[in-house]
């Protein structure tokens, strides 16, 4: 059994029982996979380049991976944040993606870069980018380290700014009191994603991956 590797941040990590509908994408790739591979959600809450390498979470995953496995690598949200976690992107975020893909490489593995889930932001009707630099250098990065990059923010965000700002609630942890029991006050999170928003980006990821020679695809 071959493994996929995600890397990444609350947009595609497990979450835990008390935290639902919240759903990250990567909960949902599993039957986008081809038969003999199986989906490992590194992903963790919070988690940037920078403390995913710091924390050693990317350690642990080199001391798993074997010939053959792949990773999907999705950082930025955290990146930005002005704390421990940040990474200048056209530095520290740079070189972080870079050294990842090629410790992986190292050990048997190949990788794709992918860029963030878009904040769901509107002003005045127009959905906002709130990420910056960090996508471009993200496509940067995954063409000094010579893999694909699959960027999932442009496609996203054009379908985003179809549907429009009420019809994108659905996809986030933006609802009224009353809905979940989790959340008896409603939720106003324009960041983490509900099953419907989860499965919008799991089945565009694989569409975006369809046309990148990659192996783990049904």
């Amino acid at each position: 059994m071959r493994k996929l590797f995600l890397l990444g941040d609350s947009t595609c990590a497990i979450k835990e029982e008390s935290k639902r509908p919240e759903t990250g994408w990567g909960e949902m790739f599993q039957p986008y996979l081809g038969e003999g591979w199986l989906v490992e959600n590194r992903a963790v809450n919070g988690m940037s380049t920078r403390s995913c390498i710091e924390k050693g979470v990317f350690s642990a995953v080199l001391e798993e991976v074997s010939d053959g496995d792949a990773a999907i690598i999705q950082f930025g949200h955290n990146d930005q944040k002005e704390d421990e976690r940040h990474t200048d992107p056209w530095s520290g975020y740079l070189v972080n993606l870079v050294y990842m893909v090629d410790k992986l490489r190292d050990n048997g593995a190949s990788a794709v870069i992918a860029t963030s889930i878009p904040r769901r932001r509107f002003l005045s009707g127009i959905l906002q980018d709130t990420h910056g630099d960090y996508i471009a250098a993200a496509i940067a990065a995954a063409h000094q380290a010579s893999v694909p990059c699959i960027n999932v923010t442009l496609p996203a965000m054009l379908e985003y700014q179809r549907i429009g700002d009420e019809g994108t609630r659905r996809f986030h942890m933006n609802f009224a009191p009353g809905l979940y029991a989790n959340y008896p006050d409603g939720d106003d999170d324009d960041t983490h994603l509900r099953p419907e928003g989860a499965e919008f980006y799991a089945s565009l990821i694989y569409k975006l991956l369809s046309v990148c020679d990659v192996s783990f695809l049904k």
